[in-house]
């Protein structure tokens, strides 16, 4: 009976690991060596590594912003340019992507099923490059005051762990808005159960810092209704949306 669950205990971990490695292979240009296979058994956790993973990104983030914090010879606002441009980098920009044709999508003002064709359309729009420019200078010009105050890190890094914590619950929450993309994929092995380990873990962020917990659940009911309203389900694009947005909304609270 022991050597049964301890082989199910490793087998967990395994996958967990695999899990958490696609995570950062697709939630940041973190290079490495070999990636698993997208298949059921290697997503099974993927759900429960999204916090977990931005904890890496934070993590990046706290490094970034220190490392900015002594060149204090340059202007607040330079460095806070620095680091928005860090923090968009640092995934590949993909988030921003999703942020963009979810603009396109939602100012469009047109049907379900047209909106959907315009998350799944490579052109850029006028909307989406709007949203992409107004997201830049406002995260710019918060990092810019938050280095001007010399302060902050500590939030500055659990930042991205509380927008991945609520891209994991969108994720294993909601129903798919489209048959085939990327949201289908990632969650296609999710489990509620998982809604325990991240309940767990928004407990203990909510412990950490209340103020942002607080912008954090607001944020994350919002765009929930969004999703709900305007798109019958989530995304990968709609995803990525929530991380862009979630993350100016709380850093305002820094």
């Amino acid at each position: 009976m022991i050597l049964r669950v301890s082989s199910r205990m490793i087998r967990a971990a395994r996958f967990f690991l695999r899990a958490f490695v696609i995570g950062i292979e697709f939630l940041s240009i973190i290079p490495l060596w070999k990636f698993p296979d997208w298949d059921c058994d290697n997503l099974r956790y993927f759900c429960a590594v999204i916090p977990v993973v931005g904890i890496v990104i934070g993590i990046f983030w706290g490094i970034a912003f220190f490392t900015l914090s002594y060149f204090a010879s340059y202007s607040g606002i330079f460095r806070g340019i620095l680091m928005t441009i860090f923090t968009l980098g640092f995934t590949g920009g993909v988030h921003m992507d999703g942020l963009i044709d979810t603009s396109d999508a939602i100012f469009s003002h047109r049907d379900l099923s047209r909106r959907l064709e315009i998350l799944s359309d490579s052109h850029v729009g006028a909307f989406g490059v709007i949203s992409c420019v107004v997201i830049l200078i406002l995260k710019a010009g918060i990092f810019g005051e938050i280095f001007s105050r010399n302060s902050g890190i500590f939030r500055v890094i659990m930042i991205p762990v509380f927008s991945r914590l609520g891209a994991a619950y969108l994720l294993n929450n909601l129903e798919f808005a489209k048959s085939d993309g990327l949201a289908k994929i990632l969650g296609s092995a999710r489990v509620r159960s998982d809604n325990i380990f991240l309940g767990i873990f928004a407990l203990v962020l909510g412990i950490c810092d209340c103020r942002i917990f607080f912008v954090f659940v607001l944020a994350l009911i919002f765009w929930r209704r969004v999703c709900v309203r305007k798109f019958c389900g989530i995304t990968g694009d709609l995803i990525g949306a929530f991380i862009e947005i979630s993350e100016v909304v709380m850093l305002f609270c820094i």
